[in-house]
């Protein structure tokens, strides 16, 4: 498992696990601004054998990186590469200049409810209505020493 920064060529893959993941997955316009013409943008992926098999994406602001989209292809799922790829977070933020980590995790996810608690990661709150629905989400933090 390679574990790297996300390129434009990337982004069609991305795109697939997006779809499989989310209802109301982001457009392709989302992720070109974050992965490519953003300078504050974060993509990262995981690769094996040649094949994009989870991602994140975020965007550093004002000394904390927000990070908007964590995702694993249901196959591969259960193999730690969700933990693989947030391991790599502390460093971005290093790297960014940031020193506090913001994320939004549907509360029915208990698999990556338990995952982001588990790195270090805090509840700061709950947001009703997330992204549109009916669904609750928690807010994370998680708070790094500035490097």
């Amino acid at each position: 498992m390679l574990i790297r920064d996300a390129t434009a060529e990337d982004i069609n893959q991305i795109l697939e696990i997006e779809a499989y993941c989310y209802e109301n997955p982001w457009p392709r316009e989302a992720f070109e601004e974050e992965i490519e013409n953003n300078e504050l943008g974060v993509g990262v992926v995981a690769e094996d054998d040649g094949i994009i098999v989870g991602f994140f994406t975020g965007l550093a602001v004002a000394g904390e990186l927000q990070l908007h989209n964590i995702a694993v292809h249901p196959d591969y799922r259960g193999q730690g590469i969700a933990r693989a790829l947030m391991e790599t977070v502390d460093q971005h933020c290093a790297d960014l200049n940031c020193n506090r980590v913001l994320l939004e995790v549907r509360k029915d996810n208990e698999i990556a409810n338990r995952l982001y608690l588990s790195l270090g990661y805090e509840e700061a709150s709950d947001r009703k209505n997330y992204h549109g629905s009916s669904a609750e989400a928690n807010l994370y933090t998680k708070s790094l020493r500035p490097q």
